[in-house]
């Protein structure tokens, strides 16, 4: 797939006086500067400011124009921001980005607190007359330099999303239903086309949202209800329910203690109205930040209410971008295209804003369509590739580099010229680094499913059993080819259920080169039980 590849501009705006404030480009195409960034509002004129955009993001009726009060913020924002060498630097680092046909990651370090709840996301250059984060060639991120590095998960579609619904008693009641089918609508055509799964936490509570995390694996946990601010510890709350259906705050430290340790977790999306503001007295007194801060590597929040129609706009685009391989900061300029072009005369597209600390944006390295599932159109399997390749070694002579290798229907032990694992790679390719991690991924989701069926315990042995076989990716590790087949037929004959996901598993070409080494008895089962046609 083709995706854009960005450049870095590196924007540290750093603590002020209220009015004057140190701006530096830490680093970029043309090179580093300083400078100084001077408010062109006072703090009476900028409350008066924001009041008005967020009272435009509303206005039914049509009273304000919005888009005219947008360019007018986001211009003198610009101009304060972009200044001196800082302009040059940027201006310079936009074409050679061009040049070299890449787009610009604009990453604002606000190391302000009182400046971090600005909706840095109206940036408007009135020189090109356009918004600088509804271009995907420009996405602005709020980046979080936190001592935790990131690298990209490697991920099997579909990317299997966790959605969870508050409505807890005592709180304005939202329509869980409709809310549920707005977000299944917006997601349709990606689950129909496998690159994305979302399933829904049928318990809104945190002992609910715990025991989904214990299975899994979960590569984005989507929120969708109410926030609120608590004046006195200075942290965002999202309202859940406890046991007994009634509001329970969920502060920002328990969600985070809560997620971060669901490690394949690389992305959460909070829909609820002020999950991206904070306060003025720390950098991280916002919910989205105090998760980024806690190790996630990227969370999309809103920083004012969004409407269901700039929602699943928002929706469709942002996580059919993500399945498509696009980097976090790009799906969402993508989205935020969405709503402005579906509800044009709507700010909306400033409401999401995006936390994150993936330095090049890429949270996830997501498979080729080939690589999935069982294949597709006329591929060739591997078993298929394997065939012939292992009667050649059972017939030949025996020479060179002589090992014992059990082959054949009759399971029988037999001297062969060439290493098998050896003849195994040159037919399959050799393993990779990710080969364990594709394996445990697949294994992962096994059991997720025999949670969902109740029949984990029951199988939990069995599986325990099978994947200790098939993680054998070393050389000098041979599988037990009976192993495989008797516990293999024992899952498929009592949990036909399971079928589906048994077949991913031994289609995926890592689990290829691990059954090709135990032998033709063990290719020709996964033939028998698997093969189409």
């Amino acid at each position: 797939m083709s995706t854009l590849d960005y450049l870095a501009f590196d924007l540290e705006i750093g603590p002020g006086d209220g009015q004057v404030y140190p701006v530096a480009v830490l680093s970029s195409p043309a090179g580093e500067a300083r400078a100084e960034m001077e408010l062109p509002f006072t703090p009476q004129d900028l409350d008066g400011w924001l009041a008005e955009l967020e009272g435009a993001l509303f206005d039914e009726d049509g009273d304000v124009d919005g888009p005219a009060l947008a360019k007018e913020f986001g211009g003198l924002l610009f101009d304060a921001l972009f200044t001196d060498e800082i302009r040059s630097r940027y201006d310079m680092s936009r074409q050679l980005a061009r040049r070299d046909g890449m787009g610009l990651r604009i990453k604002l370090r606000i190391n302000a607190p009182d400046l971090a709840v600005l909706p840095w996301e109206l940036l408007y250059d009135p020189r090109a007359g356009e918004f600088v984060t509804l271009s995907r060639h420009t996405p602005i991120v709020r980046y979080l330099e936190v001592g935790r590095p990131v690298q990209a998960l490697r991920v099997r579609p579909p990317l299997r999303i966790l959605g969870m619904v508050a409505s807890p008693q005592g709180l304005d009641p939202l329509d869980v239903d409709a809310e549920r089918a707005r977000m299944e609508q917006a997601l349709a055509p990606l689950a129909d086309a496998g690159g994305v799964e979302l399933v829904w936490l049928e318990e809104a509570t945190w002992r609910g949202l715990q025991q989904a995390l214990q299975g899994g694996p979960w590569h984005g946990f989507h929120f969708i209800g109410h926030a609120g601010f608590d004046e006195e510890s200075g942290d965002n709350v999202l309202w859940v329910a406890d046991d007994q259906g009634r509001a329970a705050a969920l502060s920002a430290p328990d969600l985070a203690r809560l997620l971060a340790d669901h490690l394949p977790l690389r992305l959460v999306v909070l829909n609820a109205c002020e999950g991206a503001r904070g306060d003025e007295s720390g950098l991280f007194s916002s919910m989205a930040a105090a998760l980024v801060e806690r190790g996630l590597p990227a969370v999309l929040a809103m920083q004012y209410e969004i409407s269901d129609q700039a929602a699943i706009e928002f929706s469709r685009s942002f996580y059919g971008a993500l399945a498509n391989g696009y980097p976090i900061d790009a799906a969402t300029g993508e989205a935020r295209k969405a709503i402005s072009l579906a509800l044009p005369d709507s700010l909306e597209w400033v409401t999401p804003v995006l936390f994150m600390r993936a330095a090049d944006g890429k949270i996830w390295e997501i498979e080729e369509s080939k690589e999935i599932g069982m294949g597709g159109g006329n591929e060739q399997k591997w078993w298929e590739k394997l065939g012939g390749a292992q009667a050649e070694i059972e017939t030949g002579e025996t020479g060179g580099d002589v090992i014992i290798a059990t082959i054949g229907a009759g399971s029988r032990n037999v001297a062969v010229g060439k290493n098998i694992t050896q003849q195994v790679y040159e037919v399959l390719g050799a393993p990779t680094p990710d080969d364990a991690t594709v394996i445990q991924q697949q294994f992962e989701q096994l059991r997720a499913q025999l949670a969902a069926l109740q029949k984990l315990q029951t199988a939990q042995l069995q599986v325990q059993l099978l994947e200790g076989e098939l993680t054998k990716t070393g050389e000098d590790e041979t599988p037990s080819v009976s192993t495989i087949t008797t516990i293999g037929d024992w899952l498929l004959d009592n949990i036909p259920e399971i079928a589906e996901a048994l077949a991913s598993l031994f289609a995926t070409p890592a689990v290829g080169r691990v059954v090709g080494k135990a032998g033709e008895a063990a290719v020709a089962w996964v033939k028998r039980r698997f093969g189409r046609g």
